[in-house]
């Protein structure tokens, strides 16, 4: 063998193993780009989509959490309506009972009003009894000339036959307490012969509410537990001291007629 052939044959296995490098190279090429091109996928779109699935499930989440608050406020929304539903039936309920009682009231007060003025119409026209309205109550305010004389605290017989009069009517009001008030006007005890007997206004305004007291009770047969009497001198005037008949007509006795549920002392 000439040594060409020989160097061919030695040259012949390196020459027929360069393919093989060369294909490995391509292999190698298409691995790296494989897997650049599956880092990518990785990348751009699976990491996306994972984080977008992520936050989708917990908006989810917060969804059916805020739902779920909603819902319960709902329902207690609707517990409180019941409530408030129930409490405005109650209260209407209330309201048409409270109506009830007070038409009630207005038309028992107006009775007694009407029954007093009959009885009392030629005193009234006289200008020495006047009966008025002082909110729930009834007032009969009866002139002191017309039931003491003068300085006196014992009632005379015109007196008597003014309650006697008066008697029957407040006999029959068994929801009502009668509060029996003495009033005078501003002028001092001065006159020996009352003084005896009266040091101050205080005690003959007491004194005269007493009596009237004692004469409902024993000689009307009104109950002594719906009565009561008070003094009040000179402190509650109903018009100015400054003239005489001013003064007299603070010089009075006043019957309160009250609902005994809403005692009050009289004079107020």
């Amino acid at each position: 063998m000439s040594r060409r052939a020989e160097a061919w044959e030695d040259d012949a296995p390196t020459a027929y193993m360069r393919p093989k490098r060369s294909g490995g190279w391509v292999g190698w090429f298409f691995f790296v780009l494989l897997l650049g091109g599956a880092g990518a996928f990785v990348w751009y779109l699976y990491l996306p989509l994972q984080k977008s699935a992520r936050e989708l499930t917990e908006r989810q989440l917060q969804t059916a959490a805020e739902s779920a608050r909603q819902g319960a406020k709902l329902k207690d929304t609707e517990a409180r309506l019941a409530e408030v539903s129930a409490k405005q039936e109650t209260l209407t309920g209330q309201l048409v009972q409270t109506t009830a009682e007070k038409e009630k009231l207005e038309a028992d007060l107006k009775a007694v009003q009407d029954s007093l003025a009959e009885k009392l119409e030629p005193e009234i026209q006289a200008g020495n009894v006047r009966i008025v309205r002082r909110g729930n109550d009834l007032v009969v305010d009866l002139a002191d000339q017309i039931l003491f004389d003068s300085g006196k605290a014992e009632l005379n017989d015109r007196g008597k036959k003014v309650l006697s009069q008066v008697a029957p009517t407040l006999s029959h009001l068994l929801d009502y307490s009668i509060q029996v008030g003495g009033h005078t006007d501003s002028t001092r005890i001065t006159a020996a012969s009352t003084q005896e007997h009266f040091a101050t206004n205080w005690e003959l305004s007491a004194s005269r509410a007493t009596n009237v007291v004692r004469f409902l009770e024993e000689q009307g047969n009104v109950p002594g537990s719906r009565l009561a009497a008070m003094g009040l001198s000179m402190y509650r005037p109903v018009a100015s001291n400054s003239t005489a008949a001013g003064r007299q007509k603070n010089r009075r006795i006043e019957l309160v007629l009250i609902r005994a549920k809403q005692a009050a002392p009289a004079g107020n």
